[in-house]
């Protein structure tokens, strides 16, 4: 009978119970912590847009850092990274500001929300350092995480642009290839001219 069952075996079962109780509330727990702790993030990154707009540069890097540290991993804290680099670039530093980027991009990269911005972002440093190379290899890594096939074709066109404008003229005409060839494709064609450009323009002497 389970009543004689329960009986026999009534502390095992009230232990069981109460182990149950623990897990559920301990979920409990962990959830509402989590959520304090995003709400707090937001409060903090909302305090470093106050110093922003306030003119305070240097106040607004220090909100942003310290938020970052402390709120780490929340979607705040991965926003706060993106708006620090940006806050870097208003200031000309670029290299500064690409190098917050890529040592944060394994974080930011963990969230489809920020993946493709922080390679975007990166891109655009780059591109203010003239190294240009490297700012289509951004793009093309900001166009493999796109959600949105218009984002991604936008994001190859800007790599094949940025590689024509570094010499490298087989990259982009890599690129421009697989954009024209997609008839339905937003930059498709656009692709065709740059094509029809990179293959009737001379090629340079070495």
């Amino acid at each position: 009978m389970i009543s004689d069952w329960l009986q026999l075996h009534s502390r095992q079962v009230s232990w069981a119970v109460i182990g149950l109780a623990a897990v559920v509330g301990g979920g409990w727990f962990y959830i509402r912590s989590q959520n304090l702790k995003a709400e707090r993030a937001e409060w903090a990154y909302y305090a470093a847009q106050q110093s922003m707009a306030s003119g305070n540069m240097p106040l607004a890097e220090s909100d942003l850092r310290k938020m970052i540290t402390r709120y780490d991993e929340t979607p705040s804290a991965m926003q706060a990274r993106l708006t620090l680099a940006q806050l870097l670039y208003d200031q000309g530093k670029f290299q500064e500001g690409v190098t917050e980027l890529i040592q944060a991009l394994p974080k930011l990269e963990s969230s489809k929300d920020f993946g493709s911005s922080a390679r975007l972002l990166a891109a655009a440093g780059y591109e203010q350092l003239k190294k240009f190379a490297e700012a289509a290899a951004e793009y093309e890594a900001a166009a493999k995480t796109a959600r949105f096939d218009e984002d991604r074709q936008r994001y190859q066109s800007m790599a094949a642009y940025s590689y024509l404008t570094a010499g490298r003229r087989d990259d982009a005409k890599r690129i421009w290839t697989i954009l024209a060839a997609d008839s339905k494709g937003t930059v498709a064609g656009e692709a065709r001219v740059r094509l029809g450009e990179l293959t009737a323009a001379p090629q340079p002497k070495s």
